[in-house]
């Protein structure tokens, strides 16, 4: 069993570009989505950074850490800005967000104990929100 997207029966556009539209309203969704994620982060980061510094006493980086913060909260803030001015996103765009997520989230890690970091199964969620976005929905 399959879904199809409902037709509007006096749209005049060919269904190929019927289809090109569903694509970008769906790129604008996940890049919102992927807004909504990166917010998430930052305060999972900022807590998780508190905790370890201060409730656990491991003593880390904070000025290097917190100035990845800035740089990804700054990164957000442009993309929210950028996301309410467009109506179209591009896999390119998508993937400028998901390359400057995987960089902060590397630069983090380096910062926190490289591999030996808890936190390194991260990437695999870069991974996995990678494959949601760029998959192709069949056509047909």
């Amino acid at each position: 069993m399959y879904f199809r997207r409902a037709e509007a029966p006096d749209d005049p556009a060919p269904p190929a570009l019927r289809l090109a539209g569903s694509y970008d309203r769906a790129g604008l969704r996940n890049l919102q989505q992927l807004i909504q994620l990166r917010w998430i982060a930052v305060v999972g980061q900022v807590a998780t950074i508190l905790v370890v510094q201060y409730g656990l006493g491991i003593a880390l980086p904070l000025q290097p850490m917190f100035a990845v913060l800035a740089a990804l909260v700054l990164f957000n803030l442009a993309s929210h800005l950028w996301c309410r001015r467009h109506t179209q996103v591009s896999h390119a765009a998508l993937l400028v967000g998901l390359l400057v997520d995987v960089a902060s989230l590397t630069v983090q890690l380096y910062l926190s104990g490289g591999i030996a970091n808890p936190f390194v199964f991260l990437f695999l969620l870069q991974v996995v929100i990678g494959t949601v976005l760029f998959v192709r929905p069949a056509v047909g």
